[in-house]
């Protein structure tokens, strides 16, 4: 067992992490000083060589609706996949790592196909109260049940999107998608394993990354109560983004997406990342030593998902998702591309293919939201997690994460204002 990480609730006024840039935002905003000759082909190398989500795949409609088509074709493969899980569960599978991916993805499609029943049951179980881990319901004037889902929007309600403002917000996906690999016959559809929000605001100012945790529990338009990863599997990207949008109160500008096989390619296509490990620790068949380790592809997707290593179970895994982040970006800085253009393409050629994102997450896209963090000579990277009131158990007895509606009202209200500083001020970062 490894050591309990250092606490089990979101952290007030924590010292701040010093970050130059993220990952996905530096690939590209540094562009403008890579030399005029090496720009074209530099974009060429981004705009060619990452995968493309259609728009109808990704956004949803100004009502927050998502397509009814690609609803009923996300229903149908997901009824399709639960019936070859099952079929196959009396299989077996090489590796250890396989057989707990396929266990995990296996009890969660359990646990979420109980929330694609009728409205009826749907509306009588969010009548019920939820409480946390400390025994607390978290009821307030705007939550009548606790659950950290406004009335409002109880029940499956679907809301228009949010208006768009002068800052960028781009939503980056890890998801677990193993199409075509020898587990997907036990593990059915998708789902977000990793959400992250970049939120980049206008003018300059420093950029955000927030996580949020997969087992974060709210509305999902047109469904009901569910854990946040399960709208992936629901309905796509489009229904992924349609709930963080009503949950956050801003709208989702770009989508970055890269799955399973893409993260362990990426990360051996670099020769491997370092990572700040925080704590000794044992992920399938790999251990982890507290200090820098050098991770191939396999070892470095054990780190980002473990979480029943830990006493804090998802609460580290955030936390190991960013420290890769930052091993991340620190690889590709040490490779020579922020300073050779030449290095910078090898490095895109590098991790384009294994991205997939929105038509308009173009290299032009990038050089805009990046001219004013070159003229200025660089900024920080701010990251926190999504604070949340704890831990608990749906009424239909799910293992949650209970959001914190304060804290998620503020935080909603920061991004729209662009006063993220005074949010951290209370509420803390890495």
């Amino acid at each position: 067992m490894a050591e309990p990480s250092p606490e089990t609730a979101p952290q007030k006024k924590s010292k701040k992490g010093k970050i130059t840039l993220g990952v996905l935002l530096t690939l590209l905003l540094i562009l403008g000083i890579a030399g005029c000759s090496y720009v074209a082909s530099i974009s060429s190398a981004w705009n060619n060589g990452t995968q493309k989500f259609s728009e109808e795949q990704v956004f949803p409609g100004d009502d927050g609706a998502v397509d009814e088509e690609t609803l009923k074709e996300f229903k149908k493969n997901y009824e399709a996949a639960q019936t070859k899980v099952t079929e196959s569960e009396d299989g077996k599978q090489e590796g250890s790592s396989d057989k707990a991916d396929a266990e995990d993805s296996k009890n969660n499609d359990e646990e979420q196909s109980k929330d694609s029943d009728t409205s009826d049951t749907r509306a009588s179980r969010d009548k019920g109260k939820i409480v946390n881990s400390q025994g607390i319901n978290n009821v307030t004037e705007q939550d009548s049940d606790g659950d950290g889902i406004p009335d409002s929007v109880e029940g499956g309600a679907v809301t228009p999107r949010p208006a768009a403002t002068g800052a960028k917000n781009i939503l980056l996906l890890g998801s677990d998608s193993r199409a075509g690999t020898p587990e997907s016959i036990h593990v059915s559809g998708q789902r977000a394993d990793t959400i992250m929000i970049l939120h980049v605001p206008g003018g300059g100012a420093d950029p955000y990354l927030i996580s949020i945790m997969r087992d974060t529990w709210v509305n999902i338009p047109g469904y009901g109560a569910a854990k946040i990863n399960a709208a992936l599997n629901y309905g796509g990207v489009g229904l992924q983004i349609a709930t963080l949008e009503q949950l956050l109160g801003v709208r989702i500008d770009h989508v970055a997406e890269i799955d399973f096989s893409g993260f362990k390619s990426l990360t051996d296509a670099l020769g491997g990342v370092t990572v700040q490990v925080p704590f000794n620790f044992t992920a399938d068949s790999y251990s982890f030593t507290a200090g820098p380790n050098h991770m191939n592809g396999n070892q470095a997707l054990a780190f980002v998902r473990q979480r029943y290593a830990f006493s804090d179970g998802d609460y580290q895994r955030v936390r190991n998702q960013r420290a890769f982040m930052r091993g991340l970006l620190q690889t590709i800085t040490s490779k020579g591309a922020f300073t050779s253009a030449t290095e910078l393409r090898s490095v895109i050629d590098s991790i384009a293919p294994y991205v997939t994102v929105d038509s308009g997450l173009n290299a032009s896209t990038l050089f805009s939201m990046g001219a004013p963090y070159i003229s200025s000579g660089g900024t920080r990277m701010h990251m926190l997690t999504l604070p949340n009131a704890g831990t608990g158990w749906s009424v239909d007895g799910q293992s949650i994460v209970v959001l914190d509606s304060n804290a998620t009202a503020a935080l909603s209200q920061a991004l729209r204002s662009d006063t993220m500083g005074s949010y951290t001020a209370v509420y803390g970062e890495d």
